[in-house]
């Protein structure tokens, strides 16, 4: 959904593949975290999001230490705590998730068609910054080719995503718990990459990174403290109806419509700088406003058992 557009050359052949391979490994220390720190609750799923935004773009690719499109310091935010933890993680892993394993067909449409509504505003703003390929259809006019790649490209990415929820809802309840040599393994292969690729490229990530990880890190700590249920990975356990995966289908076609309307219109809105913007902004709110909770929860938890038993002795 970020590139939103089917004429990048380099999403065809081998490199989606490779693609595909490395955000499957980024998901992977994303997974371990949900289970090591029993992520369930929207502000440690947001946490959890922040992590592997940071993850993404601070260990594997040094984009947030800035970029000729995005300059640092917003390059913190935008795309770790702007798309990666809010649209990857809290939407289209936790929400799509949560709406159909509650079978409420209202909020599965309603969801579908919102993320539809952001994906088609999203999509226009290419025409500002376009591939080669998207340029000369622009150029030549040829909006209906446009309309008909954009449409498949969203319908055909939209039914791969829903197979995707019909599979992991057949494999649940499934417990995914790490084991300690995973945990150490993945955990010094991060290190040894951090201090060997990252760092010699982007020197700021010295500084910026452990202080930002380390945070949150605490913060998924206090909620692996009180948290009792099972974790987000294994939580929706119910069983969905086969027909309310096919309303994850309103998403394209909301989308294909709003990209339509934006076609016939001409419309060369910079979307993109609205999302940058707000989005940004709005992740770090997030971000610190997790934390907070985080904290409270932990700190309501200790004050309960205080009172419960207020003489060290009793316990």
């Amino acid at each position: 959904m970020f590139w939103a557009t089917p004429e990048r050359e380099d999403l065809l052949g081998g490199i989606t593949i490779a693609m595909w391979l490395l955000y499957s490994l980024m998901s992977y220390a994303f997974l371990c975290v949900v289970s090591v720190f029993k992520v369930r609750n929207a502000w440690a799923v947001f946490l959890a999001g922040a992590f592997y935004g940071w993850f993404e773009e601070g260990i594997v690719v040094q984009t947030m230490y800035g970029s000729p499109d995005t300059p640092f310091p917003m390059s913190i935010s935008f795309t770790g705590l702007a798309w990666h933890a809010p649209i990857d993680v809290f939407v289209g892993w936790y929400l799509v998730r949560k709406a159909l394993a509650e079978n409420n067909r209202s909020k599965i449409i309603g969801l579908a068609s919102a993320i539809g509504l952001f994906y088609g505003g999203w999509a226009v703003w290419w025409w500002n910054q376009p591939p080669p390929s998207m340029k000369a259809l622009l150029d030549a006019g040829e909006k209906v080719v446009l309309l008909v790649r954009f449409s498949i490209y969203a319908f055909a990415t939209t039914a791969i995503l829903g197979f995707a929820h019909w599979l992991y809802n057949r494999m649940m309840p499934f417990v995914f718990k790490p084991s300690k040599v995973e945990l150490w393994f993945f955990g010094v292969v991060t290190l040894l990459y951090y201090a060997f690729v990252t760092v010699p490229a982007a020197p700021k990530a010295l500084w910026i990174l452990p202080p930002l990880m380390a945070v949150t890190f605490w913060a998924l700590n206090k909620n692996r403290r009180v948290e009792a249920q099972l974790d987000a990975i294994s939580a929706f356990d119910a069983q969905v109806k086969p027909a309310h995966y096919l309303f994850l289908l309103l998403i394209p076609l909301v989308a294909t419509t709003i990209y339509s309307i934006g076609l016939a219109t001409d419309a060369r809105l910079r979307t993109n700088l609205f999302v940058y913007y707000i989005f940004s902004a709005l992740g770090v709110l997030l971000w610190i406003a997790s934390i907070v909770m985080l904290f409270r929860r932990d700190r309501s938890r200790a004050s309960a058992l205080s009172e419960r038993c207020p003489d060290e002795t009793c316990c």
